[in-house]
């Protein structure tokens, strides 16, 4: 049997050398990533180590930062709706005290020295209405909406401006989830503005530059474009029109003539097509030189129906259009075109009247601006139909009234706070007026001593009562004249008997009529010929600070029917009391849910915590075990170097 020799393979001491190196790297690697492990308390040192469990790491990390973040939004979304809800409580306890005030004082046993004590605690709820109303957290304020500039309550001409806005504040509560954590003012005080709504249809013309969107249409809605077909029955032509691209009215008419034109029709005047606007001035006409003219949408279309020109005829006069006002109508095509020949008005506002000027006005943006730039704390818009104008007060607790300055503006522009038409229903916010059926209501006595009685039944309306007035007069032969005021706003009466006394106006049988119509008013010198009353129509804004002026008012100005205006105070107030208490259920039912989600939130946190620490903490156990086997290792590596490489050619001589 063969032996097979053994081959002994020499090995350098240079590959010696370089092999211990790199184990000894290797090794002293090792066990600086398991140092450094222990030091960081991680798992990885890098991602490359294990890429899996660093993208879940990192995943978790993102997770983590982004519900802190959140919970962060929750914490500070329930301590606002939690001073938010304690705050209402506030103002609920202060409207129960003013209610209990005025529940009190319409006891007729109550002297006017009484009222007026009264008066004065009224208005330090006032003032701590306003100090609440303006209450801040985390630099915001409670009830001032997105508005974080300013204060959004602000005392000011005997009245409250609310300065801040109605837009709600979120917070982020969830991926992908807002919720809202405020209560503006409008909301928890009341309407903070009173409007005179306009009650004349101005009526703008149509014109060329009127833009589609700007117009009800046949509808009484809007017009939408699209492609109508014309068919032509001399000479016979038949094309399609399409409007997609029509914004103006002008670029209807344009589209309409170009596309006949291009259809191989004369167009214009006299030609065999021609569309215009019609002569009311209020929609288009389509004419056609000899025969008939069709008009129809094409397929589902409505643009010729809504621009009222669908049907056929040698013409078609379309539908009126109802161009909306603007701010760019001019003033010039106002009343179907008639125009308007402004001049001033004026405007009462608490202490302060101003008379304005519209003369130099050319568009409604001008009018708009005149008004609103006049400082007396009020705001002209065009109204949501688009039909005319509102006037609204902004200064709550203040009455504002609009009139005349010597001509018709105010009634022109359908602005005026009492005219003929206005519901006796309506005036005194509401209250209307307190006529006595059966009887008279009123005595007018004439400045030469003569009188007449009145008797309001059956009278709706403003100009009822100055008809009764007119007939009662001329049946007792007293010349005395009952019409609108001619500068400002209230009836006035004229007396034209020549005699030396005050005119004056007198209760009759237990009724209020007189008062709610603004005449217990006295002449400021008997030989004035007329006597203009208050505007029993002036519009205060409903809200928390108008019922609580309304009340402090009745306390302080005593006469008449006082009884009755504490009454209407105090039953306003009972209103705010009660929306009160539901905006704070409501807020306190958002408070519970926002803490009820700061729990939750709070429970997901430790739980992605808890995930985070297992995925890529260190288990200290292992990582000391490994750290000192690494360390054995290299120890190892290091004795076994040093003894190799001490070896000489001497270790080998025998």
């Amino acid at each position: 049997m063969a032996v097979t020799p053994i081959n002994i393979v020499r090995v350098s001491t240079n590959m010696q050398s370089i092999s211990l190196l790199d184990t000894l790297r290797r090794n002293t690697l090792q066990l600086f990533l398991e140092q450094n492990r222990m030091a960081t308390g991680n798992k990885l040192n890098a991602p490359s180590e294990d890429p899996v469990l660093a993208a879940r790491a990192m995943k978790l990390s993102q997770t983590l930062e982004q519900q802190q973040q959140i919970l962060e939004n929750i914490r500070g979304a329930n301590t606002f709706l939690s001073m938010t809800d304690s705050t209402i409580g506030e103002v609920n306890d202060l409207l129960i005290q003013a209610h209990e005030i005025a529940s009190e004082m319409v006891n007729s046993t109550a002297d006017q020295s009484q009222r007026e004590s009264m008066a004065q605690l009224v208005s330090g709820i006032i003032d701590q209405l306003v100090t609440i109303g303006n209450r801040m957290y985390a630099g915001r304020y409670l009830f001032g909406g997105q508005q974080t500039t300013q204060p959004p309550f602000v005392q000011e001409s005997g009245g409250v401006i609310y300065r801040g806005d109605t837009d709600s504040l979120t917070a982020q509560i969830d991926f992908g989830q807002s919720a809202n954590i405020n209560l503006n003012g409008a909301d928890l005080f009341g309407s903070l503005a009173g409007v005179v709504q306009g009650a004349v249809d101005l009526n703008p013309a149509l014109t060329l530059e009127t833009r589609l969107v700007d117009l009800n249409g046949v509808t009484g809605v809007s017009v939408s474009t699209g492609s109508v077909l014309i068919t032509m029955s001399s000479p016979a032509a038949s094309f399609q029109v399409d409007l997609t691209t029509a914004d103006t009215i002008g670029n209807v008419i344009d589209q309409l003539n170009a596309a006949a034109e291009t259809a191989g029709l004369t167009v214009g005047p006299g030609g065999q097509f021609n569309a215009t606007l019609n002569a009311a001035g209020n929609g288009l006409q389509i004419d056609a030189g000899a025969g008939t003219v069709s008009i129809l949408d094409v397929g589902q279309g409505t643009a010729a129906r809504d621009l009222g020109i669908r049907g056929s005829g040698a013409s078609i006069v379309g539908s009126d259009l109802d161009p909306q006002v603007t701010l760019m109508t001019s003033v010039s095509t106002l009343f179907g075109g008639a125009g308007a020949a402004l001049g001033t008005l004026q405007i009462q506002n608490e202490a302060t009247t101003k008379t304005i000027d519209f003369s130099g006005a050319t568009t409604v943006q001008d009018i708009l601006n005149t008004i609103n730039g006049a400082g007396v704390q009020v705001k002209a818009e065009i109204n949501a139909e688009g039909t005319g104008f509102n006037v609204v007060n902004l200064l709550s607790g203040s009455v504002m009234s609009l009139g005349e300055a010597g001509g018709n503006t105010a009634e022109l522009l359908g602005i005026r706070s009492l005219y003929g038409q206005t519901r006796l229903s309506s005036l005194n916010e509401g209250r209307g007026v307190s006529i006595t059926e059966g009887v008279d209501d009123f005595r007018i006595v004439a400045k030469d001593g003569l009188s007449f009685n009145v008797n309001l039944d059956g009278a709706t309306t403003v100009q009822d009562v100055l008809d009764a007035i007119n007939s009662a007069a001329a049946g007792a032969g007293v010349a005395v004249n009952a019409s609108l005021a001619v500068t400002g706003n209230g009836i006035r009466l004229m007396d034209g008997t020549g005699g030396g006394d005050a005119l004056t106006v007198e209760r009759l049988n237990y009724s209020y009529a007189m008062d709610d119509l603004g005449l217990n008013v006295v002449m400021a010198d008997p030989a004035d010929t007329e006597l203009v009353g208050k505007d029993p129509n002036g519009v205060r804004p409903d809200s928390v600070f108008s019922a609580l002026i309304s009340l402090y008012e009745a306390l302080t100005t005593g006469g008449g029917n006082v009884e009755q205006a504490i009454t209407a105070a105090g039953e306003k107030i009972n209103q705010f009391i009660d929306s009160t208490s539901q905006w704070q259920g409501i807020v306190g039912a958002r408070a519970k849910a926002m803490k009820n989600r700061l729990d939750f939130t709070e429970d997901a946190v430790v739980t992605t915590q808890a995930l985070l620490s297992e995925t890529k903490d260190l288990d200290y156990t292992e990582a000391v075990t490994r750290f000192q086997l690494a360390q054995t290792t290299l120890k190892a590596n290091l004795m076994s170097a040093e003894s190799m490489l001490s070896l000489s050619l001497l270790d080998f001589l025998g």
